[in-house]
């Protein structure tokens, strides 16, 4: 997916050496696990301790991340090595910086305005992370690419992911009104931090318009962006792989946004 194949490129540009946890599982975040705390942590568990503790386990997932570090807290209250567990966006923002992260920009995305989606979920898993009220740390990523961050009301919305089984019209009607404020910004774009907040504003757009009566908008994830403006392969980015066309995307920075 579009996500999974930026995601590694830019890793791959910033010297990010990643390798796949050996026969790992559900990180316990699914509707049912999330009935039965032992299993969740269970199933959190067994994926870390494949996991040597001098080594950190990095996740692009708001669900996995918040599973994954749940269960490390549980590993280090009884004494178990646990390897760290961060987002993706962490270890970028955090440990490489937005310093190093610009010298990488050789294609600046000037012209081009983002609405930045926090979600509900990230921000309060780590304090650390950001604010959980008013987080800027993806805006301020946002501006480092060249991009515009624009004022965006909706940034802390749920995505009516976690409800999208047990009631789907709700779910999708919490869905419609962040694209209609993303639209209301100005912005040519929203972008996103997590799969499920990525599924519900791109895949599930179509419907969730018919309920908002707003229009559509691409929703890319903040590694298309970056491999953008790094200037790597149309490939890497997978702009054609989301759902939504991500041509007005394309069209802002040709056009500087005219």
């Amino acid at each position: 997916m579009e996500y999974g194949k930026s995601g590694m490129a830019v890793c791959k540009a910033l010297g990010i050496d990643l390798s796949e946890i050996p026969e790992w599982v559900c990180c316990g975040a699914t509707p049912a696990a999330s009935y039965d705390y032992e299993i969740s942590i269970g199933l959190g568990m067994k994926n870390l301790s494949k996991v040597g503790g001098d080594k950190s386990v990095i996740t692009p997932c708001s669900a996995c991340f918040k599973n994954l570090r749940s269960a490390e807290s549980y590993m280090r209250e009884q004494r178990i090595q646990a390897p760290a567990v961060k987002h993706l966006f962490q270890v970028i923002h955090g440990d490489i910086g937005l310093e190093e992260v610009k010298t990488r920009v050789i294609r600046p995305l000037r012209g081009l305005k983002v609405a930045s989606y926090y979600g509900c979920l990230l921000t309060r898993v780590d304090p650390s992370f950001d604010s959980a009220e008013n987080p800027r740390k993806l805006d301020e990523l946002v501006t480092v690419l060249g991009a515009e961050a624009v004022p965006f009301t909706h940034k802390m919305k749920c995505c009516g992911g976690p409800v999208i089984l047990s009631n789907h019209s709700a779910s999708v009607s919490m869905a419609g009104m962040i694209l209609k404020a993303a639209k209301a910004s100005g912005a040519h774009a929203i972008v996103v931090l997590c799969p499920m907040c990525g599924t519900m504003l791109d895949l599930y757009q179509r419907e969730a318009l018919r309920s908002s009566g707003t229009w559509s908008i691409p929703v890319v994830y903040f590694t298309q962006l970056m491999a953008l403006a790094f200037g790597l392969k149309a490939d890497d980015a997978a702009m054609e792989m989301n759902v939504v066309s991500t041509k007005p995307v394309l069209e802002a920075l040709a056009g500087g946004g005219r």
